[in-house]
């Protein structure tokens, strides 16, 4: 395991002795699809790291809707907020596929490497990247309708998420699956866009990008 984790971007400052104590403290497991890697309310005991495959981070509103709160499909901390405050998970996280993910002893982790202002320098570079999502995701809901959002979702990200399900999709988007299905059949109609094998072909950008360019 000491190759892979020198591969990982996030420990590319780590010396050897380094990655043998991170080695020690560390272990590396695969989950199937739909698996769940904590609930919210959990102790965070461990730090996560995603190192292949793709996760949501999600909460239930008061409707017991699922809302997506995030989706990880790149080598990333998972939830290392509650690690850092040492505080129960906030929300949920599952996997969207088969998935590999480094579970860290965080007391050892803490105690032995973020003390050094280079270490912990890595948790606020994913932190603020986590923040800069969130402010996204909150400016999307705010200012769009939610034929805009599919439209921008489509046009921004739809390279990340072939092959999710229009029901997985939705709850990115906070809307319900048979809102989102009726406006991808919408942008269909108005050859907009095409579906196939789960993944979407742009027809028209420029017709596309007028629903949310605003």
């Amino acid at each position: 395991m000491k190759d892979l984790l020198k591969q990982i971007p996030i420990f590319e400052n780590f010396n050897d002795d380094d990655i043998a104590y991170l080695q020690k403290i560390s272990t590396l497991k695969t989950f199937e699809k739909n698996s769940i890697i904590f609930f919210k309310g959990d102790d965070s005991r461990y730090l996560h790291i995603l190192l292949q495959g793709s996760l949501k981070i999600y909460k239930y509103n008061q409707n017991n809707n699922e809302v997506m709160l995030k989706m990880l499909n790149t080598t990333s901390l998972v939830a290392e907020l509650a690690n850092l405050e040492h505080m129960p998970y906030p929300s949920n996280c599952s996997t969207l596929g088969e998935s590999k993910i480094l579970l860290v002893d965080y007391d050892k982790f803490e105690s032995y490497f973020l003390k050094d202002s280079k270490f912990l320098l890595m948790f606020v570079k994913s932190l603020t990247k986590t923040i800069l999502m969130l402010e996204k995701t909150i400016s999307l809901n705010l200012t769009l309708n939610s034929t805009s959002k599919v439209a921008k979702h489509i046009y921004e990200l739809f390279p990340n998420t072939c092959h999710m399900s229009h029901k997985i999709r939705a709850s990115t988007l906070n809307m319900t699956p048979e809102t989102y299905s009726r406006i991808i059949r919408k942008f269909k109609d108005e050859n907009l866009i095409k579906e196939e094998n789960g993944e979407f072909k742009i027809l028209d950008e420029k017709k596309l990008k007028k629903y949310f360019d605003i």
